[in-house]
């Protein structure tokens, strides 16, 4: 039985009888009503519009908003072929600048995700396929990408199969450990670079998952060896944990210590969201935003990239814009959220929690360790650095240029806040 909410239920039965009465299975029939349903019900409500202006995954395009200095700094450190390093919270665009610039610059390159990784073994798995992709853009048949892959994976005992990304490989049997294998595939791959006289980027995503996933350093010191040595291989790191990835790349015993050149996002400037926003406004409603209306977005949202995006999406349905609809249009966003986030924050020891929403409630934090806000949060002075250090590590609060403590997340401080 299929379900609509709303007063679709004719649209479902319109295009039922759209979908050709052959023999395919019924699950077939049924898919293709729902994305049909789907499809017809998404352009119901955003009209003749097409363009996604406010991306809340993958940024690309007309969407790319700014990062203008951050774009050159990357880019100088790509076509140095010097490692390099991403490190913001959590949604604040890094992906997105990266492959911004990658695709930009026409660079060869492959886009490896460590945030679904959980052992070595699994890490050297998202390489060696992070790898195969990779031969699948170097050259442009079939035959030779086999014949490439063939001669690369000949000594991993791998079985490799073409798909239309590249080459996907599945070992077949343990033979060596995930560092022979991942220090072996990276110099093979730089070997192949110097061969092809090509320039290459790894793309490595979420790359604090390596420190959550290896019990030892091996992984890392593999990778520095390949990386400090490489003319023709670029290796490009990025993630959200700043603890996890300063311990990595900042501590003088880890292998990584002073690899990379480090390029922190912040959040974009007002005048550059300003620019950006009113001209996608004539898009969407044919006039500009009233400076007042784009400071109270900014307010709420705090300029985090997600957030600024995710209610100038939730504006966009919106015939028109005025404070009165962006205070709705976020508080009904909020109380959405409030069941996940509550949750969320409820893992946090007792006295985490009680810091948090101090820090959420007070807009000028600074003096963590006096009497008269310890007395206030019942919280011994002693136990109040261990709770801001472990809040900083998970990325809950940060310390900004003034030195007052603020909540990362505009979404979980407003939950906080009801």
């Amino acid at each position: 039985m299929i379900t609509v909410v709303g007063d679709r239920e004719s649209d479902i039965f319109e295009i039922f009888q759209q979908v050709p009465d052959d023999n395919m299975p019924l699950i077939v029939r049924l898919f293709d009503v729902i994305h049909f349903v789907l499809y017809n019900m998404y352009n119901q409500e955003i009209g003749a519009r097409k363009v996604d202006y406010f991306p809340t995954k993958l940024a690309a395009g007309a969407a790319f908003c700014n990062r203008e200095k951050e774009q050159e700094e990357l880019l100088r450190c790509l076509n140095n072929v010097s490692p390099v390093l991403l490190i913001s919270p959590r949604r604040y665009g890094k992906t997105s600048l990266a492959i911004h610039v990658l695709d930009k610059n026409n660079f060869l390159y492959v886009h490896i995700d460590f945030y679904k990784e959980l052992s070595e073994e699994d890490i050297a798995s998202a390489i060696l396929n992070g790898i195969g992709r990779l031969l699948g853009k170097i050259e442009d048949t079939p035959e030779k990408i086999l014949t490439l892959a063939k001669d690369f994976f000949s000594s991993f005992h791998i079985r490799a199969a073409i798909k239309t990304v590249g080459i996907e490989i599945e070992f077949e049997q343990k033979q060596k450990s995930p560092i022979n294998i991942i220090a072996e595939a990276l110099e093979k791959l730089e070997e192949l670079a110097v061969k092809k006289q090509k320039k290459l980027v790894l793309f490595m995503d979420e790359f604090q998952t390596l420190a959550e996933a290896t019990s030892h350093h091996g992984i890392e010191a593999a990778i520095r060896h390949a990386a400090q040595e490489s003319k023709h291989v670029c290796y490009l790191f990025s993630g959200s944990n700043r603890y996890l990835l300063k311990e990595m790349f900042q501590d003088r015993k880890r292998p990584l210590y002073k690899l990379c050149h480090t390029i922190y996002l912040k959040r974009i400037q007002p005048e550059h969201y300003i620019k950006y926003i009113q001209a996608v406004s004539q898009e969407i409603w044919g006039s500009s935003i009233s400076d007042k209306d784009l400071h109270l977005i900014f307010s709420l949202t705090q300029r985090h990239p997600y957030y600024v995006n995710k209610l100038c999406t939730l504006l966009s349905f919106q015939e028109i814009v005025s404070d009165t609809i962006i205070l709705s249009v976020w508080e009904n966003y909020v109380l959405e959220n409030r069941t996940s986030v509550e949750g969320e924050v409820s893992l946090l020891a007792v006295n985490q929690r009680k810091l948090l929403f101090a820090i959420a409630r007070n807009k000028e934090t600074k003096e963590l360790l006096s009497k008269e806000f310890s007395h206030a949060l019942s919280i011994v002075p002693g136990s109040i650095p261990r709770a801001a250090t472990a809040l900083r590590n998970k990325d809950y609060i940060y310390e900004n240029e003034e030195g007052y403590y603020q909540i990362v997340d505009p979404l979980v401080h407003a939950v906080l806040n009801l």
